[in-house]
């Protein structure tokens, strides 16, 4: 697969039959099948394709936010920014995206976190943050 239009390539997360790149611009590209996180007309991408960096964060105000991990579950993503903001989207399974409710989310979405996150972990309709502690 030709990844040359993705800039270099700095992680990998893949599950089920999808897959998420990030480069070091901390730009997202998505591929594979199923919910991807480019609305839900794309079910089937067969090569990478950007989420616009709008989404998570990146606008005038705050022209630094970038995200900077990337990890995957079967059916879901999850994203940290450079701010320890997390942004997941997927499939939904027994509220696995962390957004009080068990809808499908269809683009990437900011999840309300009482702490600041540092890493994150999928698994396969579950996820995990490691936070900061603030006692």
């Amino acid at each position: 697969m030709d990844t040359k239009h993705c800039g270099k390539i700095i992680q990998v997360a893949a599950a089920g039959s999808k897959c998420a790149i990030l480069n070091e611009k901390g730009q997202v590209y998505v591929w594979g099948f199923g919910i991807l996180g480019k609305g839900p007309k794309l079910y089937t991408a067969s090569v990478p394709e950007m989420i616009p960096e709008t989404i998570f964060g990146c606008n005038e105000i705050n022209p630094d936010s970038h995200v900077t991990s990337i990890t995957a579950g079967v059916n879901h993503f999850i994203a940290i920014t450079n701010t320890h903001d997390v942004y997941s989207w997927g499939k939904n399974t027994r509220g696995c995206l962390g957004l009080q409710s068990e809808k499908d989310q269809y683009f990437p979405l900011k999840v309300a976190m009482p702490a600041e996150t540092h890493t994150v972990a999928c698994g396969v309709d579950h996820t995990v943050a490691l936070s900061k502690s603030w006692c």
